[in-house]
């Protein structure tokens, strides 16, 4: 089932369109990943697919309907959203974060009902953000506010869970795990995912498909085997590379040429 569907998407601010000409689909269950160098219209493109772009044209069906006939509240009923990091200030705690993601559920003047405490306690713990329920956002690592955030996201109950460069910032031991959570969502919850990212191996063996974003317009799609060659790193990020099999994925994976130094 097609769960997304894209089709001649132009879209950028006011000095002009950042994409153009943007189509593709999601199917139900999907985990996507789209790669592309900095300036290339990754986190322009993840605005426009929730209609967060004034200036844009073109077609977007979610679950058969116009994004751009729907209210906000109903575009938070069908997708989630995950921002970059950002150096978060705000003394809200954790729990108080979460909560934030029930709000297209409730009414004007609802509080929270048995089902959003249910949906909490549950995107806690498949976040693993329970023991930080009483903490304050702002005195959380990097990576355990990736994590509330996604469980914030997690807690809208949407179809769709979109994420803006989800590893950035982040040491390796935090980009695997919410590379791990995420995957763990595609398949036992039936997420359908669609992520920007930069590193470019890690995208790989999580992704049903890549997505290479040049110049704000698709390059190519398509799995992992056909889209990572040297032809096309070459082309799209302007880097030499070698591409070798994963020994335990069994996918390929790059690794860049040094450029001889100079000498003195």
């Amino acid at each position: 089932m097609t769960i997304l569907d894209v089709t001649n998407l132009c879209a950028g601010y006011e000095n002009g369109y950042v994409i153009t000409d943007i189509s593709f689909f999601l199917e139900q269950g999907e985990f996507i990943s789209i790669l592309g160098q900095n300036g290339s219209g990754k986190s322009t493109l993840i605005k426009a697919l929730q209609g967060l772009l004034k200036n844009v044209s073109g077609r977007i069906e979610v679950e058969g309907e116009d994004l751009f006939s729907l209210n906000p509240r109903q575009i938070a009923k069908k997708i989630a959203y995950v921002p970059q990091i950002s150096g978060l200030t705000f003394e809200f705690s954790v729990t108080e974060i979460i909560h934030m993601g029930r709000y297209a559920h409730q009414g004007r003047w609802g509080g929270t009902s048995a089902v959003d405490s249910g949906i909490i306690d549950e995107v806690m713990d498949l976040t693993q953000t329970a023991h930080l329920k009483e903490k304050k956002i702002a005195h959380l690592s990097g990576g355990e506010r990736q994590r509330v955030m996604i469980a914030r996201a997690l807690a809208q109950d949407t179809p769709l869970l979109f994420l803006d460069e989800p590893s950035s910032h982040l040491d390796i031991h935090y980009q695997v795990e919410i590379y791990q959570i995420l995957k763990r969502l595609q398949e036992e919850k039936g997420k359908t995912i669609l992520t920007t990212e930069h590193n470019i191996n890690l995208a790989v063996p999580y992704s049903h498909q890549l997505m290479f974003l040049k110049q704000g317009r698709i390059y190519g799609s398509g799995p992992p085997q056909k889209m990572i060659t040297k032809d096309h790193i070459k082309d799209v990020f302007e880097a030499d590379v070698e591409i070798r099999e994963n020994p335990h994925s069994r996918l390929p994976e790059i690794s860049l040429i040094p450029k001889p130094g100079r000498q003195s």
